[in-house]
């Protein structure tokens, strides 16, 4: 069906009110997202007055900081067009600026009631819903015709209207279709995580002897218990997939040395992020053979 379906990024329209399924989708990884983290939240013991203050404040400023990221790493376009900076309807969400500001919103949060020990143990929290919302998300820009790739003719290229063809591209009628490659990869990632949360959760001895780890894979399974681990392992698997997928786009943005502004940042998180998980690791075996 996307190889021959021309979507429209209006879902619903009778002319005083018109809905847009870039907004709705989002609003529904948001409840999608918040149904999970109740749960994840009652498993941990924490109360659920933290995830509603919490929630709140990330949602509103995971909007502000990804358009801003999204802004700047385009900012070339919107020098010429400061009027589309606020047309969030039309799409343009970075990841990146949602997960620092999402980083700041938790550590503020939590230094401000006192509790700071908590803070590797919510950004764990978070760390699925994010990646679910990305998954959702994604659709969003298939609707808006906005997240495309290099011209591609196969039965899973997907045609783009002439009016939304980059400059460039406008001979071409198919192309990659990048937001699903990111979506699924989102999906496969969402699944890896909350397994680890299950593992976390779960004590070792109420596991069936089948699925216990064995002697081989025990310091892998006892650093997966470490606050921390789950959120920056998602950062590494999302960048790792967001730097190939990088060779693909087409989208106009900053570029060094034929790498994209944001393939550089996915290497560097990259980098930082398995830093960190192996000094996890080293302090675990550490801790496990003391």
């Amino acid at each position: 069906m996307l190889h021959t379906y021309y979507p429209s990024s209006v879902f619903f329209d009778c002319g005083l009110i018109q809905i847009r399924w870039y907004g709705l989708l989002i609003t529904l990884s948001v409840l999608i997202s918040f149904l999970i983290a109740k749960k994840l939240f009652k498993q941990y013991k924490l109360s659920s007055n933290i995830l509603y203050d919490l929630g709140f404040y990330l949602v509103i400023f995971g909007l502000v900081g990804a358009r801003m990221w999204h802004v700047f790493s385009e900012f070339r376009y919107y020098l010429k067009n400061p009027i589309d900076i606020i047309e969030i309807w039309n799409g343009g969400l970075a990841i990146h600026g949602a997960i620092l500001s999402g980083i700041l919103v938790i550590y503020f949060y939590f230094k401000k009631q006192k509790n700071k020990q908590n803070i590797l143990l919510a950004l764990d929290i978070f760390a699925p819903l994010v990646i679910l919302g990305q998954a959702i998300g994604r659709w969003g820009n298939y609707f808006n015709q906005e997240l495309y790739g290099r011209p591609l003719n196969a039965w899973w290229s997907i045609p783009i209207d002439f009016s939304h063809r980059l400059s460039g591209y406008a001979q071409y009628d198919f192309f990659h279709p990048i937001f699903l490659y990111e979506s699924l990869w989102c999906l496969i990632i969402f699944c890896l995580l909350l397994h680890w949360h299950y593992l976390r959760i779960v004590p070792d001895s109420s596991l069936p002897i089948a699925r216990k780890p064995s002697s081989i894979t025990y310091c892998s399974h006892f650093v997966i218990k470490t606050q921390g681990f789950i959120f920056f392992s998602y950062i590494i698997l999302y960048s790792i997939g967001r730097f190939a997928i990088g060779f693909l786009r087409i989208d106009p943005q900053i570029s060094f040395f034929c790498l994209r502004f944001d393939q550089w940042i996915s290497l560097v998180l990259i980098c930082i992020c398995a830093v960190v998980v192996f000094l996890f690791e080293k302090k675990s075996n550490f801790s496990h053979f003391a």
